[in-house]
């Protein structure tokens, strides 16, 4: 009975890696192109308001920001204050939360 039994398993483990197919060109190909999608998808922005040199005022209060300390066309923002909907890459804004406080920051 256990003779029988090892002979099945066995018989089996060799179908089961006869059944395998190694990747054709196409199909590596295919995956190169998806990995390239989704590493462009994945990338981050480009910093080209300079975001990260200003985390550190993420926080800080609105009116104690030097605005001669941020980059130049930098527009603080109020909490429920209007703004142009233009897009400038290179303009970092600063949006405040309720409590006046720096609850944002983002290129645009």
């Amino acid at each position: 009975m256990k003779r029988s039994l090892v002979l099945v398993l066995g018989a089996a483990l060799v179908a089961a890696a006869c059944t395998y197919q190694a990747p054709t060109y196409r199909d590596l190909d295919r995956i190169a192109q998806q990995q390239q999608r989704e590493a462009i998808l994945n990338r981050p922005p480009p910093d080209t308001c300079q975001l990260a040199a200003h985390r550190h005022l993420l926080g800080a209060d609105g009116g104690a920001i030097q605005q001669s300390s941020l980059p130049a066309g930098a527009r603080i923002i109020c909490h429920g204050c209007a703004v142009t909907l233009d897009y400038r890459a290179e303009r970092l804004n600063l949006e405040l939360g309720p409590d006046g406080k720096v609850a944002n920051l983002r290129c645009g």
